[in-house]
């Protein structure tokens, strides 16, 4: 009996120990991971929304491209006054320009234990293109992958259409017509007036969703060429929770 007994006790903490090992080993390796993530998909289905999720409820790093370029431009450095003078001119800045200056901003700035999601970028095969290059010859630890947010272009216009933002640049806050908290057209963040861009007129809309659309047959040849693996969230008739969830549930 005393050796049964031993022997179950003997096995119940191998078992332990194993099970503990593995756990601590899988916990540590992810740890270790160093992730790049760019959220692919058309204006309006919700990469900024599930950005701030992740940052907020996963502790995830984000950096958008679009706020860079502003920063530098308003604090004047050498990079934003190459930009203002060429955005002046009615000129694209050059992909070249503003992939060096989100790299600079990974070099300095990124702490290598959270992911980072990249926002707003890249917008175009050229910019992807040098990315890649990039992140092969200084950043061969880090793995990139690439999130499509899937939604139709009907759902894309009824969003952006009925999309009310704080007028108040400090604020940004972004709302729908259909929450009934914003009916009387305030914002409940700062109190400053609900406005509707000009950017999210329904014909405006559709020709900013023309020129994605090209831009992203373009993306999707390139990362496909090159061997780069491009992970679908569906979000069709998701709400901002369940779309949180289920992109938790892909990583």
């Amino acid at each position: 009996m005393n050796k049964i007994i031993g022997y179950i006790i003997f096995t119940i903490v191998v078992v332990s120990t194993i099970f503990l090992y593995t756990k601590y080993y899988k916990a540590n390796d992810m740890k270790q991971e160093k992730v790049i993530f760019t959220f692919f998909g058309a204006p309006g289905c919700g990469k900024g929304t599930l950005a701030e999720q992740a940052v907020n409820k996963l502790g995830f790093q984000v950096i958008s491209t679009g706020d860079l370029c502003r920063k530098n431009i308003a604090e004047q450095t050498e990079v934003g006054k190459e930009i203002e003078k060429i955005i002046k001119a009615g000129k694209l800045v050059p992909d070249e320009l503003i992939t060096g200056m989100l790299t600079d901003w990974i070099k300095q700035n990124a702490d290598p234990d959270k992911p980072l999601i990249l926002d707003g970028f890249p917008r175009t095969k050229g910019q992807a293109r040098i990315f890649a290059q990039y992140l092969k010859e200084n950043m061969p630890e880090y793995k990139f992958r690439i999130i499509k947010i899937d939604l139709s272009e009907e759902e894309i216009v009824s969003r952006l259409a009925g999309r009310r933002v704080c007028e108040n640049k400090a604020c940004q806050a972004v709302y729908h017509i259909s929450m009934p908290e914003v009916q009387d057209g305030i914002c409940k963040k700062c109190g400053s007036k609900l406005i509707s861009r000009a950017d999210d007129k329904e014909e405006v809309v559709r020709e900013r969703l023309n020129v994605y659309n090209k831009n992203e047959k373009e993306l999707l040849d390139f990362y496909k060429s090159n061997g780069f693996e491009i992970e679908t969230l569906n979000i069709a008739g998701l709400s901002r929770k369940q779309v949180f969830e289920k992109f938790k549930s892909i990583l």
